[in-house]
């Protein structure tokens, strides 16, 4: 990811005339997987950190982090296979723009990106109409579910900053 992405992101911000100067480290963002065909200018490689899986990903996101509400960690799978993932929820211009997107969708992932860095995946295996997105999260270092409640708390974080910057600019 072009790290120009981030550095117009704190820019707006700052421009906006924003009064409150805690702006957040972490910027989330939800990318969709590119279509083969598609261009090479309008798609750009990502590769998750521990698994080094690489994804050709849209160059802009379906969902950019102001869309993004709050991250919980949570359980699922067989009761012999249980993992931890990274319920993501989203507002509710990103749910509908998600529900229209994964109607056509299914077979491709989206891939969750922390500022230029690719950090979970999420296969589209049916259309998703609640706004809620499950990852499978990587960090070097950190087992799957230390992973899981990290991330989580940095991306509740920045969610809770950028909602206060959104709040300070409303008339």
């Amino acid at each position: 990811m072009p790290p120009l992405r981030l550095l117009a992101a704190l820019a707006v911000l700052l421009l906006a005339g924003c009064k409150n100067h805690d702006i957040p480290d972490e910027i989330a963002s939800i990318f969709v997987e590119a279509s083969p065909s598609l261009s090479p200018a309008m798609k750009q490689q990502v590769r998750l950190p521990v698994s080094q899986l690489a994804v050709s990903v849209m160059t802009r996101p379906l969902v950019p982090a102001e869309e993004i509400l709050n991250t919980h960690p949570v359980t699922s799978g067989e009761p012999d296979l249980r993992q931890e993932f990274l319920l993501v929820q989203l507002d509710r211009k990103a749910a509908v723009d998600v529900m229209n997107y994964t109607k056509e969708a299914i077979g491709r992932h989206f891939v969750l990106v922390i500022n230029d860095a690719a950090v979970g995946i999420m296969p589209i295996d049916h259309q998703i109409t609640d706004g809620n997105l499950m990852f499978h999260v990587e960090k070097k270092g950190l087992t799957n579910t230390q992973a899981v409640m990290d991330i989580s708390r940095r991306l509740n974080v920045s969610a809770l900053k950028l909602r206060k910057i959104k709040e300070s600019e409303r008339p």
